[in-house]
């Protein structure tokens, strides 16, 4: 088998060696309109090509690795000792069996943490990989919440680009009187 990220052989998903690399990630934050705060762990350029791998079944695999490496290890940095929900963008299970985001929540489980999946999602349909700013201002998500949230929350997503869905998934939260303390996502492509 070839490693996913170098095509080296190996046994598993992916070599000693950039199971190593991708361990050592660097928390980094951008700070949006209204002082919210996304974190992220890697540079975009720097596992663009494993981000895109949400678009193929083997995505699966890729987002578990990339979650086990990074969310799971959240708990070091940040152990709250109240109850938090953390609701994935537009969760929802589409044609390839998964949704990477609800993949990436399930990794900050613990005794205080707790994923909500299925709470929040786009009442269009459209893609928004890839595509420019002036598209995405001019067609938002109108997110519908579908589960009823009890606790302060977190957003989690895959990429942050411009902001602006979780910016527009923060403030339709607020908007039903939910606390949205800060975002989490893998990569910052203005990084």
């Amino acid at each position: 088998m070839k490693c996913l990220n170098c095509g080296a052989f190996t046994l598993l998903c992916f070599c000693h060696n950039c199971s190593q690399e991708l361990s050592e990630f660097s928390l980094g934050v951008r700070i949006l309109e209204d002082n919210f705060k996304v974190y992220s762990f890697y540079k975009y350029h720097e596992i663009k090509h494993l981000l895109h791998s949400k678009h193929h079944f083997y995505g699966y695999f890729v987002f578990h690795f990339l979650a086990k490496l990074s969310f799971a290890k959240f708990k070091n940095f940040f152990s709250p000792d109240e109850k938090i929900n953390v609701i994935a963008l537009d969760d929802r299970v589409e044609n390839l069996l998964y949704s990477h985001s609800a993949i990436l929540a399930k990794y900050l489980k613990t005794q205080f943490i707790k994923p909500v999946f299925g709470a929040l999602h786009s009442q269009n349909s459209l893609k928004y990989s890839g595509k420019s700013l002036a598209y995405r201002q001019k067609n938002k998500r109108n997110f519908k919440l579908l589960k009823k949230i009890s606790h302060p929350t977190i957003l989690v997503d895959d990429i942050v680009t411009s902001g602006s869905s979780l910016l527009e998934a923060k403030k339709f939260l607020e908007k039903n009187k939910i606390s949205v303390l800060f975002a989490l996502v893998l990569a910052d492509a203005k990084v």
